[in-house]
């Protein structure tokens, strides 16, 4: 029997003491409880990028340890932290709530590595003149929530020699990871550093957050995602730097604007943008990455000194709206894929530009539509009005610029003054038009020769691209040193009947192709090196050049036999060259090409076709030679 009553007894204290487990386990953070999760373990609330906790600015305060700020100390109600010369040192994991003013200190976390810290700033204004205001030494996460409706200031005068010693350079600064979530705002000062720093990953998911810097206004090593929040940022450097050589700057939603003197988003690695809305200005790039970046969403607004998106290794658009209104270039990568999206670039030279491919005469730009400045490059056959020059005519004090070694073609006449330049050293002269027989030094050997090349391409296949170019003399709407290969899209390019503007340039003097399969082409521009589709493109195309340019604000307009309007486009700038193509062009076809008052009728009798009464005077893609006559 007594075993019986001693078996009875364990039961029910296994049973109490299951009951007790229980109840903390529900409702430990009453307790002041703080339950420890590994970082894996966090739920990830239906994103790769971002965890419930990221996304959690609501998390209850109760139990959590306060912190009040009283201008020259602290005082602390709670477990986890305490006041120590000035500062507040966090030491536990758990939950803390800071609020009030603390005139010349620092909140310093120094715990576990696998401790997550929360931190709510409700009504916090810290100042410090010799450290970050906000120190993150060690932990596995902080959260710093910002508390709804809840104004809050950190400023960072200067950082003392120890810091910088330390590696310090943020008014926020974490060594390890660290998100911010949150509604209120916050406002970061640094007159002498970086605004806020995050040596790991830096996480935002909410709040109103403004960032004054001297250097960059967020700078993460490994990584930086946003979403939901609305960043004001203003940088001496870049707006957002990530450094790390596989870091990713990850964008999918928020409001984002960003004034910087070099670049507005950078990356050592890749960016992404899946949506959002950015405004960013930029004295350098606007965005730019080692790496690649696509861009799948989001409305952008870009004015740059620069590339309004740059990319080491390769630009995808497959949706959003691009609007750059100020720009040197456009889009520049080695490749560009654009699927989807609307973009319209205004740049000062080219819209897009594939830049890969060797340094040889292909790379170069050689004889063909890509040269620029250099052998038919220079030559003016029209002024910016529109007024008709005889081909090969070159205006007073503009001499061509010529490769060394290089002569002009037989017959060219030199303005007064120019001379010829001599061959290199050892260098057989060419003549005519044709490749010279030994290459200057320091170019490649064989042009056709693509074993050591980079490849490079423009690929459109969907959205709508717009380049309009009022002011370049010698720029490409699209320019690919490589391959131009169009399956769908509405493309509309408007280049100044001036100088060697090309609306199409690819690397036809290097074994580059220019074809099209579908989707709706008028690229304008001037005839001096235009290039035409190749002909064995799949969609038919016309290059149609005109020795009369026409002036800007002309009306470019396709009809069938019929005389119904196939496509039309108001043309902004002056041009003596159009490039079309829609899939309702077929080889057999009459149609007619109006452009303002004046028309032509022609019948497409092979699928890429060169018209009008001028002739391109490039040495790569389709000539024309006369015979077809612009009917005033």
């Amino acid at each position: 029997m007594s075993t019986h009553r001693h078996i009875d007894a364990i039961c029910v204290a296994v049973l109490v003491l299951t009951l007790a487990i229980t109840l903390l386990f529900m409702n430990g953070e009453a307790f002041g409880l703080q339950a420890i999760v590994d970082e894996d373990a966090e739920n990830s609330a239906g994103s790769a990028y971002f965890t419930a906790n990221d996304q959690n600015g609501n998390w209850k305060t109760s139990g959590a340890t306060q912190i009040t700020l009283r201008g020259d100390h602290a005082t602390v109600s709670g477990g986890g932290a305490y006041a120590y010369g000035g500062d507040v040192m966090i030491t536990n994991a758990g939950k803390y709530v800071v609020s009030g003013t603390l005139d010349d200190g620092s909140i310093i976390v120094d715990t576990n590595n696998k401790s997550k810290v929360w931190i709510l700033l409700n009504g916090a204004e810290i100042r410090c003149s010799d450290s970050a205001c906000l120190d993150i030494e060690q932990a596995d996460k902080v959260f710093l929530t910002l508390a709804e409706g809840a104004e809050n200031r950190l400023t960072t005068a200067a950082f003392s020699p120890e810091a910088e010693d330390a590696g310090m350079d943020g008014t926020v600064f974490a060594r390890d990871d660290l998100s911010i979530n949150g509604t209120g705002s916050l406002t970061v000062s640094a007159p002498s550093a970086h605004g806020i720093v995050g040596n790991d990953e830096l996480v935002i998911t909410g709040g109103e957050i403004t960032v004054d810097a001297a250097l960059d206004a967020l700078h993460a090593n490994d990584g930086l995602r946003i979403m939901a929040a609305g960043l004001k940022l203003t940088a001496g450097d870049d707006g957002i730097a990530l450094t790390g050589a596989e870091s990713e700057l990850y964008i999918e939603s928020g409001e984002i604007a960003v004034t910087a003197s070099d670049n507005a988003l950078s990356a050592g690695n890749s960016i992404r943008v899946a949506g959002g809305t950015l405004s960013l200005e930029a004295g350098d790039d606007a965005i730019s990455a080692a790496g690649d970046i696509l861009i799948e969403g989001g409305a952008f607004n870009i004015s740059t000194g620069d590339d309004g998106i740059h990319s080491d290794s390769a630009v995808s658009v497959s949706g959003g709206t691009i609007l750059i209104p100020s720009c040197y270039e456009g889009i520049e990568a080695i490749t560009i894929d654009v699927s989807g999206g609307d973009i319209t670039v205004y740049p000062e030279d080219d819209g897009l530009n594939a830049n890969g491919g060797s340094s040889g005469f292909g790379g170069f730009g050689g004889f063909g539509g890509g040269m620029h400045g250099g052998f038919g490059g220079g030559l003016r056959p029209f002024d910016e009005n529109s007024e008709e020059r005889e081909p090969g005519s070159m205006p007073q004090g503009e001499p061509p610029e010529l490769p060394d070694g290089m002569e002009p073609p037989e017959g060219l006449e030199l303005p007064e003054g120019a001379e010829r330049p001599e061959p290199p050293e050892g260098a057989e002269q060419g003549t005519g038009p044709d490749m010279p027989a030994q290459q200057p030094a320091g170019l490649a050997s064989d042009a056709g020769d693509t074993s050591d090349e980079t490849e490079t391409w423009i690929h459109i296949s969907g959205g709508s691209i717009t380049v309009v170019n009022e002011t370049a003399r010698d720029a490409d709407g699209l320019d690919s040193n490589g391959d131009i290969i169009i399956s769908g899209g509405v493309i509309r390019v408007s280049m100044t009947n001036s100088g060697s503007n090309n609306a199409l340039d690819y690397g036809s003097e290097s074994g580059g192709v220019m074809r099209i399969s579908g989707g709706d082409v008028i690229a304008c521009g001037s005839y001096a090196m235009a290039e035409g589709f190749d002909a064995d493109s799949t969609q038919c195309a016309i290059l149609y050049n005109i020795r009369r340019g026409a002036a800007a604000g002309s009306t470019v307009t396709l009809e069938d036999s019929e005389g119904n309007v196939l496509r039309s486009y108001e043309v902004p700038c002056s041009f003596s060259s159009v490039a079309i193509s829609c899939p309702e062009m077929q080889i057999g076809g009459t149609y007619s090409i109006v452009i303002g008052d004046s028309a032509e009728e022609i019948t497409l009798e092979e699928v890429s076709a060169s018209f009008g009464d001028a002739q391109s005077e490039g040495f790569g893609g389709p000539m024309n030679w006369g015979g077809m006559k612009f009917r005033p």
